[in-house]
């Protein structure tokens, strides 16, 4: 969660010797979009996780335990696949695990989260500096 975020990649891919590995890890852009958040709809009798304004970028403040604020940033999965590629560290593996079941019985309580990923989970190895203009 860095405002910055572009100058965070910029600087993690200045120190990365050639070949080094770079991984970001950050919660899921689908749970962070704004508006995105279970329906529990009990005339159709559905759960489901509604995705909002998923392109719109954003932040907001959240009290994630009492007392306790933090920053979550959104921005769609292009801009970081993108971002990271612009400073060398193209994107060679991408997972997005499931909860773990312990998270879903303590935390949301709904069966069908197992099929909702909470972490997106971007690899990149450092590619050598381009000498001139890129071909």
């Amino acid at each position: 969660h860095v405002d910055d975020f572009e100058r965070a990649l910029a600087e993690a891919a200045r120190v990365l010797r050639t070949g080094g590995r770079f991984l970001l890890l950050v919660g899921h852009p689908l749970l962070q979009a704004p508006g995105s958040g279970w329906i529990d709809d009990r005339e159709w009798d559905e759960r489901y996780w509604r995705i909002g304004t998923y392109l719109h970028e954003g932040a907001v403040v959240d009290e994630v335990a009492p007392g306790v604020h933090f920053e979550f940033f959104h921005r769609p999965v292009a801009r970081y696949v993108n971002a990271m590629a612009a400073v060398g560290l193209p994107v060679e593996r991408m997972e997005e695990p499931a909860p773990p079941p312990a998270l879903i019985e303590s935390l949301w309580g709904y069966p069908e989260a197992h099929a909702i990923p909470r972490l997106l989970v971007l690899l990149a190895t450092r590619r050598s500096p381009l000498i001139g203009p890129a071909p």
